[in-house]
């Protein structure tokens, strides 16, 4: 099975922590982000990874060959101006498109949901992504319908249909090759878009709630990042 990391991201909200590390290198309790991403990953049959980069794009690169590339097959991805998350996709199309099923996950997320599952429900709909998911309240994030299946986005300027639920995304989802397919023809632009598109193209975007027990954390901030060491610490 077939991965994809996004780590290209400069790490802003981060402020001078990320000034001279990318942030999939942060280290937390003695280990990098990065790291913990691809061990999760290579627990769920992960064996070929694909990392886009852009900053500090030599010690991302470094430091994954320092590790003998975690014992797996990886593909760096070097983006000298940012592509964002679709388009940093895109520029692996003949990586992917022949896939039925692979991972897309953010550097910056520690979870401890059953990806598993993930994949598999995305099998047995015979979708074309599907997303990870948070019933937790929020201002802004992405619409499905009774049915789990996605129908608007937040950051879009159309009303959601009345009995949409919101949910937040988790940075972590299973695609097919057949995402590619609701890409058009710009480089540079949101994998959200993707998703949408997909999904009234198709119906066969989805999204599976997060395990109840598990750990979700987005290092984005000063604040999580305190948190996720003081719980692994």
């Amino acid at each position: 099975m077939k991965a994809m990391i996004f780590a290209a991201g400069i790490g802003s909200r981060l402020k001078e922590l990320t000034h001279d590390t990318p942030k999939c290198l942060i280290d937390i309790a003695g280990a990098t982000i990065l790291e913990r991403v691809v061990s999760r990953l290579k627990e769920v049959g992960v064996t070929a990874i694909a990392i886009n980069v852009h900053h500090h794009a030599d010690k991302v690169i470094r430091f994954v060959e320092s590790r003998d590339h975690f014992g797996l097959q990886v593909i760096f991805s070097h983006e000298p101006a940012l592509l964002d998350t679709g388009g940093g996709l895109k520029k692996l199309r003949d990586l992917f498109c022949k896939e039925s099923a692979f991972l897309i996950h953010n550097a910056d997320i520690y979870c401890t949901t059953d990806l598993t599952r993930l994949i598999k429900t995305h099998r047995d709909r015979q979708a074309v992504a599907t997303l990870l998911i948070t019933t937790t309240p929020e201002t802004r994030g992405l619409y499905f319908d009774a049915d789990q299946r996605l129908v608007g986005w937040t950051g879009e300027q159309r009303p959601p249909h009345p009995a949409a639920l919101l949910r937040g995304f988790c940075g972590i989802s299973v695609a097919s090759g057949e995402i590619f397919q609701a890409m058009g023809d710009e480089d540079t632009f949101s994998i959200i878009r993707t998703f949408l598109s997909a999904a009234r193209n198709t119906q066969r975007v989805y999204g599976e709630t997060i395990d109840p027990k598990a750990e979700w954390i987005d290092i984005g901030t000063p604040e999580k990042l305190i948190a996720l060491r003081e719980k692994l610490g």
